[in-house]
């Protein structure tokens, strides 16, 4: 299953190659126009990339694609290994709109002048829960194992994040290294370990065994922390019609996941995101996205939202540093959300 910091995870580490590897015009300052495979000027072709798998959190993104081509637009979406073949198909112009993290777009311009702009947000929180055994409360952690992937990796940045702005001491917890999402589920359930950061869904199936709770949404506690959205390349985003259009489809698709659960579940289930999820259990993952404020319905690329996110990145060992990170005008283009803020009565620039 994959979770939206995993891309940013792997990218701060293999970003710079990745770039590098492209070669050519894609890769500079320049528009990736000059590709054959790109798309050209007022073209109503949008060619979206997933790098690592699509989950129940995608939801909207097939509403949005359905609401493009009510509206006269070819869309299509390709769903490739891992984020940094996704971002390298958008550099090289096979495609033009990769959903990624905005720390993948600010590397990927850092390391080698990419041609990309980020120009919307769809997840503005982490979607990751705390599991924790029953006993547990905020108010008796100390002492407590927590079972993670390892240090720098997306649960246990995310994990220990939330804890800490949730007001734990962490070094009074003790973090030992389990594994992937099924080994802290599996771990946790068989009483092994007593906390686990885990993915909304996998969360409420192991709530549903009577054997766990959820002891923190990770969402709730650290507000803004924008885990997806549309990295374009600079050729799509010079095609401003387009461009619009793809943005106010993502915004309306992200504005439906807010507020409509049942619609929210059909499609999830229609397009096989709900991966053996009851009927129970997909309202509950629902909710908790809901509850988190997972949805970027107004599009978060205001100024708040992209430093809140880019400081939590720069506790990645590794990646990114606030020395080394470029001005937020050098990769965010904001105009596309402001516009559609405009269209709807509020501010440019709200979150």
């Amino acid at each position: 299953m994959r979770h939206k910091w995993a891309g940013v995870v792997a990218a701060i580490g293999g970003i710079g190659l990745l770039v590098a590897g492209c070669g050519g015009a894609s890769t500079t300052g320049s528009s990736s126009s000059s590709s054959p495979a790109a798309a050209s000027s007022g073209s109503k072709t949008v060619r979206l990339i997933q790098g690592g798998g699509l989950d129940f959190s995608d939801a909207a993104i097939y509403q949005a694609m359905t609401l493009l081509k009510q509206r006269g637009y070819n869309v299509s979406l390709a769903n490739v290994a891992d984020p940094t073949t996704a971002l390298r198909s958008v550099l090289a112009g096979k495609a033009d709109v990769y959903l990624g993290a905005p720390v993948e777009a600010v590397t990927a311009v850092t390391n080698g002048h990419a041609a990309v702009k980020y120009i919307a947000s769809l997840a503005q929180t982490s979607d990751y829960e705390i599991l924790s055994l029953p006993k547990y409360t905020m108010e008796n952690l100390s002492g407590a194992n927590l079972a993670t992937a390892g240090p720098g990796t997306a649960g246990q940045i995310v994990g220990i994040a939330a804890l800490q702005k949730a007001g734990i001491d962490t070094g009074q917890i003790h973090q030992v290294t389990v594994g992937g999402t099924s080994a802290r589920v599996t771990a946790i359930l068989s009483g092994q370990v007593d906390l686990a950061p885990v993915l909304a869904t996998d969360a409420v199936t192991a709530v549903a065994t009577g054997k766990v709770k959820i002891l923190l949404n990770a969402g709730q506690v650290l507000g803004d922390y924008l885990q997806q959205g549309l990295i374009a390349s600079d050729s799509f985003v010079a095609n401003t019609t387009t461009a619009q259009a793809t943005v106010t489809a993502f915004l309306d698709a992200e504005r439906w996941a807010q507020t409509s659960e049942s619609g929210y579940i059909k499609t999830a289930t229609a397009n096989q995101l709900t991966q053996g999820l009851t009927a129970a259990e997909s309202q509950a993952a629902w909710n908790q996205l809901k509850d988190g404020n997972f949805f970027a319905a107004n599009g978060a690329v205001c100024t708040q939202a992209i430093n809140q996110t880019l400081d939590y990145s720069y506790k990645s060992p590794g990646g990114l540093t606030k020395a080394s990170t470029p001005p937020i005008s050098d990769w965010v283009d904001p105009t596309y959300v402001n516009s559609y803020l405009k269209a709807h009565g509020q501010p440019a620039g709200a979150c």
